[in-house]
């Protein structure tokens, strides 16, 4: 029946508190709809658009429980009520599915301990003092083979003998014979860290963009607007009693 004015300041009260006593009703309902919809995924992982019809049940259901009004006016703030809680989940569950498995950004970048990188470079140079193939291939079997294991100098491809002896091995000579200062390594250091970050930031905007035209994608389809309209349309004619 809905809410008319009085002269009655008693029947006033009491129909006003009977009001807002609805207009909770059917907000708790919608967020406990919501957030069930949420855990049902989250423990589950179940994706079920159809739930979204339960959200406006139990948001016309806490209207009823806690209020008796059944004015028309509640019973579109139900709908909307619902229809928030609804996205508001579905967002939380395509935030998840989206990030799931996702490592984060991880630790951040930090400069290296230089002495102990020369101490390795020397120890990498006396191991290879003449930069042969041979040295190379027993160094990296040496390398590869786990605890325990017998290093085996057939498992190394040429082309790996090659990359190290172009690419690795020049570094670890100019860090052992002092040619890469500590002043030089660090700066190198510093600007691979602020590459580093700045990598990380664009992948993460990216990430960002993308969830959010998935999001809208999954929001807009078609099946997802009529549950979400159904859920609405059930939480309107339960408060508003049409």
């Amino acid at each position: 029946m809905p809410y008319v004015p009085t002269l009655d300041p008693l029947v006033e009260q009491y129909d006003a508190g009977s009001y807002w006593r609805g207009f909770l009703g059917a907000a708790a309902g919608a967020l406990l709809g919501g957030l069930a919809f949420y855990l049902l995924f989250a423990y589950t992982g179940v994706r079920l658009k159809l739930l979204a019809l339960g959200v406006g049940f139990l948001a016309g259901m806490g209207a009823r429980l806690l209020g008796k009004d059944r004015s028309k006016e509640l019973g579109i703030i139900g709908a909307i009520l619902s229809i928030v809680m609804i996205v508001g989940a579905q967002y939380l569950v395509a935030w998840k599915w989206f990030h799931e498995g996702d490592p984060g950004e991880g630790a951040p970048a930090t400069k290296s301990d230089y002495d102990k990188r020369v101490a390795e470079a020397k120890k990498v140079v006396a191991a290879i003092p003449n930069g042969t193939d041979q040295e190379i291939r027993l160094y990296l079997a040496r390398e590869q083979a786990g605890d325990g294991e017998k290093p085996d100098p057939k498992s190394i491809e040429l082309d790996e003998i090659q990359e190290f002896k172009t690419e690795d091995l020049p570094d670890y000579r100019k860090l052992a014979d002092g040619t890469i200062t500590r002043e030089a390594y660090e700066k190198e250091r510093e600007q691979t860290i602020e590459l580093t970050a700045k990598e990380r930031q664009e992948e993460k905007e990216l990430g960002e963009r993308v969830f959010k035209v998935v999001f809208l994608a999954f929001l807009l389809s078609k099946f997802n607007l009529v549950c979400m309209a159904g859920s609405a349309g059930i939480a309107y004619k339960m408060i508003a009693d049409a």
